[in-house]
């Protein structure tokens, strides 16, 4: 990639980064690059070629918290801010979408936040839904510790905790964040003001008595996942994270229970600790038997940093001969899980502000299942067993960058997910070097609605269920010889974002495509076209050995570089 022009005083003009599809005829989507002063390594740039300078400017809005890892990487990536309420944008992040955005939104828009996602983070919704997952299917959402609803669960609480005189219990309010109201007790030392719980909305969760220690002290881990759409269901989880660790070593004596910071994890409650040592971006982890790597500069001695990186937990795993690579994939499981307890009164909710008929799919217009996107943070902890509990999901997790550390891992997540939702210009909008007008192939000449409108929207919802059933009771290959133009452009789809997933990783569909399957009994037509295309091997078809077996119209890849 050539350098981006310059203005009359020499400095790089803002300018559009585009990537090419791995497929002729298929379009570009912006390329979403990491800040020099974020400290990230580049992404690979080899399918990137400048946008046309002159070409029309592209906006974004943003009306919730701003933070700069956000706002810096859209203007990184060649946007301009536009005010909320316009219209113009082609990426708005943002609270819960309303319905009338939801209706007036473009097939070229893109709004990150889902509506209803409220049914994953508050914590007495959360528990609800994956409860109910739990009495259909037992032990397999055992992914979160017990919990009582509350106002509701009161009753049902105190005559639970009456037949165990030792459990601990920690209290957390529905719609608090940074561990504020949260209280940990034991069974035997009920607080006075417990019955005040029960006009509010919260939960009483069983407290995890043998949480996994680094060094003596508690932790949890920040997870961030990545959902593009839910019919199909799509969703990435990005590698790197965050290790949130308490700064006064854990101790299981009852009398150490009003010590917030022992018992909470919270950076909110432990940046306040004298105890707290940041971390200057792997230089966090305190090293055993003389190896080579620097305590925390900020703390001039060897005491760890009290926030790791995914990366420095790995290393520190592999010395303590804990497997990481299998602790992974039980949070991703967990993670997954979570998202289909919560879809379906998430569903709901959409086919409501959309008229959908209980769809994903809108018949009258306006948004579309890739209409939205939403970066979730999920809270997982480790107990010493290694299980990996679910304690929250946060629908807008905070993306400030109070250390190098975060600036790294919450710039280059943002970029990743930009990148990953697949923006694009509008049509004609093309490269001053030769070769990107192809990239874009038909769409250079024809309106962006028209464009990007599948026959998705043309088909009826009794069409899509006889379909999704035919494909559904055929075997892999059978399937695969089915698939139409509207099947072959979601695998396409698919198949393009995998290949520009950047830090971020694919967990839906599975490598397993039948593994979540028992808990999908609705399996919609999109989620059906996706299972049964990585049951045929997924991205193996594409190869010369196997592409025969593909109908001739069905494009190849003819570029190969992941970015």
């Amino acid at each position: 990639m050539t350098s981006p022009q310059l203005d009359e005083n020499g400095k790089p003009k803002r300018q559009i980064i585009l990537l090419k599809s791995v497929f002729d005829d298929r379009p570009a989507v912006i390329l979403f690059t990491y800040t020099t002063e974020c400290g990230a390594t580049q992404r690979p740039l080899d399918r990137a070629v400048w946008a046309d300078i002159d070409g029309p400017k592209l906006y974004y809005t943003l009306t919730n918290t701003e933070y700069n890892a956000v706002i810096n990487t859209l203007r990184h990536g060649g946007l301009y801010r536009i005010k909320d309420g316009s219209s113009r944008f082609c990426v708005r992040w943002s609270i819960n979408p309303k319905m009338e955005l939801l209706q007036s939104l473009k097939p070229s828009q893109r709004a990150n936040g889902f509506p209803a996602c409220y049914h994953l983070g508050r914590k007495d919704l959360l528990w609800q839904n994956i409860s109910r997952m739990q009495r259909r299917f037992g032990d397999a959402f055992d992914i979160i510790p017990k919990s009582y609803a509350f106002p509701m669960g009161l009753t049902k609480w105190k005559s639970d905790v009456a037949g165990k005189p030792d459990s601990l219990w920690i209290w957390k309010p529905c719609n608090q964040s940074c561990g504020r109201g949260i209280k940990v007790f034991s069974s035997n030392d009920v607080p006075e003001d417990v019955n005040k719980f029960g006009p509010k909305r919260g939960v009483i969760q069983k407290y995890v008595h043998n949480p996994l220690l680094i060094d003596g002290y508690k932790f949890d881990l920040r997870v961030y996942v990545v959902v593009l759409s839910y019919d199909p269901l799509k969703v990435y989880i990005a590698e790197e994270g965050l290790v949130r660790l308490a700064t006064t070593k854990f101790s299981s004596d009852l009398d150490d229970l009003g010590s917030r910071t022992m018992h909470l994890t919270n950076y909110s409650v432990n940046k306040l600790s004298e105890a707290f040592v940041q971390n200057q971006d792997g230089k966090g982890t305190k090293m055993e038997d003389g190896e080579e790597e620097e305590a925390d500069a900020a703390a001039g001695d060897d005491s760890i940093a009290s926030k790791w990186s995914f990366s420095e937990l790995k290393t520190y795993f592999q010395r303590k001969n804990i497997d990481y690579d299998k602790v992974f994939e039980s949070i991703s499981d967990v993670c997954v899980k979570t998202l289909l307890a919560c879809e379906p009164p998430m569903k709901m909710e959409w086919a409501r502000m959309l008229d959908g008929n209980n769809s994903w799919i809108s018949w009258s217009g306006g948004a579309h299942p890739a209409s939205c996107f939403q970066v979730f943070g999920f809270d997982v902890m480790l107990d010493d067993a290694m299980k990996a509990w679910l304690l929250e999901v946060n629908v807008r997790p905070s993306f400030s960058s109070g250390s190098p550390l975060d600036k790294r891992i919450k710039t280059k997540l943002i970029a990743d997910a930009l990148t990953l939702v697949g923006v694009k210009p509008p049509p004609g909008y093309v490269s001053r070097q030769s070769g990107l007008k192809r990239a874009f192939g038909e769409m250079a000449d024809v309106e962006p609605d028209a464009a990007e409108e599948s026959d998705d929207r043309i088909r009826s919802p009794e069409d899509h269920a006889a379909t999704a059933a035919r494909l559904a009771a055929s075997s892999p290959q059978e399937a695969l010889a089915m698939f139409d133009e509207s099947a072959w452009n979601i695998v396409l789809d698919a198949y393009d974002e995998e290949m520009r997933s950047g830090g971020l990783r694919r967990i839906f569909p599975s490598n397993d495509p039948n593994l979540y399957l028992p808990y999908c009994p609705e399996e919609t037509y999109a989620n059906v076209v996706l299972r049964k295309w990585h049951e045929a091997g997924g991205a193996d078809a594409f190869r010369q050995s196997r592409a025969h077996s593909l109908p001739p119209w069905v494009p190849r890849p003819v570029r190969v570089s992941r970015t």
